[in-house]
């Protein structure tokens, strides 16, 4: 029952969004659906969507078309929180690729069989940012409690940005007493909550370091220890009811390559050993 009800209301933000999957979410947007692949004239599939964590836009996007002009084969990304991307796909949402920020979604998608092949592809680190002239006079975690911030901007509770975060500032010893003083803010994925940052909204938030380049107006802060919470890993997934189609596997294989690698690097990220 629970699987129909996902697919209904699937159905229902796919009717009411129109097909996008392009552009970035506001924090009151659900993550967009993408159209089905295209079909040249012999049937053969020459547009594929990629359904990215929000926090990889720029990259993924700069790839996307990259991989157009080496290839002629269009490349629709999809962008979102990780969970809402996860459950679109379980859904039945058209995707033949799917990045995940974290471990846990891409096992998700694992579970239920529509795994092809996957891969684990970058990492990231976690940044504590403010708005211009830092008002709350934030330095460090332990700062969050000052009386002059109000409040705290974090990516969802399922959403791997704010899974993270929350890792960190239990480990501090913050999270509960932030939480009790009515603190945080949750944006729908890591970029909303950037948002919060940007617009003032906030006297701080944590994201990650790479969001930080798409940002204006945002200082980081402070840089967390990777000790702090899970490893930060994005997990490349080739779904398997795209195996068919051989512009999908030559994506999967595109972004894992040394070509990809010099983009990523470009963008902040840092590749993962795939030893």
């Amino acid at each position: 029952m629970s699987r129909i009800i996902r697919s209904f209301n699937w159905i229902v933000v796919f009717w009411a969004l129109g097909l996008c999957g392009c552009s970035e979410p506001t924090p009151s947007e659900a993550p967009k659906t993408a159209e089905p692949a295209a079909r040249t004239e012999d049937g053969s599939k020459k547009t594929i969507i990629l359904s990215a964590a929000a926090s990889t836009k720029e990259v993924m996007e700069a790839l996307a078309d990259q991989f157009k002009t080496e290839t002629g084969t269009e490349v629709k990304v999809n962008l979102g929180s990780s969970n809402a991307l996860a459950e679109q796909i379980l859904a039945g949402a058209p995707a033949n690729l799917f990045l995940s920020a974290n471990q846990q979604w891409a096992d998700e998608i694992q579970r239920a069989g529509q795994v092809e092949a996957a891969a684990r592809l970058l990492t990231n680190r976690l940044v504590l940012v403010v708005p211009a002239g830092n008002p709350g006079g934030v330095h460090k975690p332990e700062d969050l409690l000052s009386d002059k911030v109000k409040k705290i901007a974090l990516a969802g509770e399922k959403v791997p940005a704010g899974m993270y975060a929350d890792q960190s500032l239990e480990k501090l010893g913050l999270l509960k007493q932030l939480t009790d003083a009515n603190k945080i803010v949750r944006g729908q994925d890591v970029r909303s909550a950037l948002s919060y940052v940007e617009r003032g909204e906030a006297e701080a938030g944590i994201i990650y370091s790479t969001d930080v380049g798409s940002a204006k107006e945002v200082t980081v802060a402070y840089e967390f220890d990777p000790k702090l919470h899970d490893e930060i890993v994005y997990v490349l997934v080739l779904l398997k009811h795209s195996s068919d189609n051989p512009e999908g596997r030559k994506l999967f294989e595109f972004l894992q390559s040394p070509t990809a690698n010099t983009v990523y690097a470009k963008f902040g990220f840092s590749r993962l050993s795939q030893n």
